[in-house]
């Protein structure tokens, strides 16, 4: 079935899939920035364009606290444990790579738990449905079938992006993912549990999303959420530069992802905080 609809795909938009492939091809150094500034310094501009990138945490809803990662996620489905994937930081990487490429490429999101809230994935009150309007969703019965789900959907010319539940890949998982993910000149966005750190992995980069206080206590927690974004491992990235940890603050008055700055006063206006990115609607709290 998903071979078909992917066949589908590819047929209708034959044409905008070869100018983005021709372009893909001219410029295999191309860096997708992450959209905020330290982190791009950091990377050197981003990150490459091509290959496995995994990201850690949250922990399950019940176990949300100072320790457990971002936004919730769906349920994972068919049988499969409950667990809340980072959606708020990996739709924020998908708008990123919207922005970056040519038009015309789709992202599939593979397992229940990386299955947005379909409005997280419009910009602009609902006029801007690049993303949504160019986004399959994948369902899966357990990791044997979410791990085929994205090696078919690297391999078609009409997908760009891969988001997945990356839940008990292996070593030769994530290596076979990576191959695949270099060799077509796509992305994998890869979401695993904390508790899988441990994990030996080929991905060129791994991420650490962690739940932070927002600092003002009370009724605010709720209103202004942050989280930590942790830098495991880069390939490329000088050692000193893994274990570097950021805060990102959600603006709800840009509707954008930012850069906590210790400088910035938290109780100034949103329009005074610096390193903005990309706007992403938020999803609701009861999701």
């Amino acid at each position: 079935m998903l071979d078909s609809t992917l066949e589908s795909i590819e047929r209708r938009c034959r044409a905008a899939i070869m100018r983005a492939c021709d372009l893909a091809g001219a410029d295999r150094g191309r860096r997708v920035a992450t959209g905020w500034p330290g982190v791009d310094a950091a990377l050197g501009g981003g990150l490459p364009a091509r290959g496995l990138h995994e990201w850690f945490g949250p922990a399950p809803p019940e176990a949300v606290g100072p320790q457990a990662g971002g936004a919730a996620g769906s349920r994972g489905g068919h049988g499969e444990a409950d667990w809340a994937a980072p959606l708020c930081a990996l739709v924020h990487m998908a708008w990123q790579f919207v922005e970056s490429s040519p038009a015309g490429l789709w992202t599939v999101w593979v397992g229940g738990a990386c299955a947005p809230y379909p409005p997280l994935l419009a910009r602009a009150d609902g006029r801007d449905r690049r993303l949504l309007d160019r986004s399959l969703f994948v369902s899966t019965r357990d990791a044997a079938a979410r791990l085929w789900a994205v090696d078919v959907s690297l391999r078609c010319p009409a997908v760009g992006l891969v988001v997945a539940d990356g839940r008990r890949f292996d070593r030769a998982a994530s290596r076979r993912v990576h191959l695949v993910a270099t060799n077509h000149g796509k992305w994998a966005l890869i979401a695993r549990p904390a508790e899988e750190r441990g994990e030996i992995s080929a991905a060129h980069s791994r991420w650490l999303i962690r739940r932070a206080p927002s600092g003002r206590g009370g009724a605010a927690e709720s209103v202004q959420p942050r989280w930590t974004v942790q830098l495991l491992r880069c390939k490329g990235v000088q050692p000193e530069t893994a274990g570097r940890i950021w805060t990102l603050e959600w603006d709800h008055v840009h509707g954008a992802l930012c850069i906590s700055s210790p400088l910035a006063d938290s109780t100034g206006p949103a329009s005074a905080r610096p390193d903005c990115a990309a706007a992403v609607p938020a999803r609701p709290r009861s999701a």
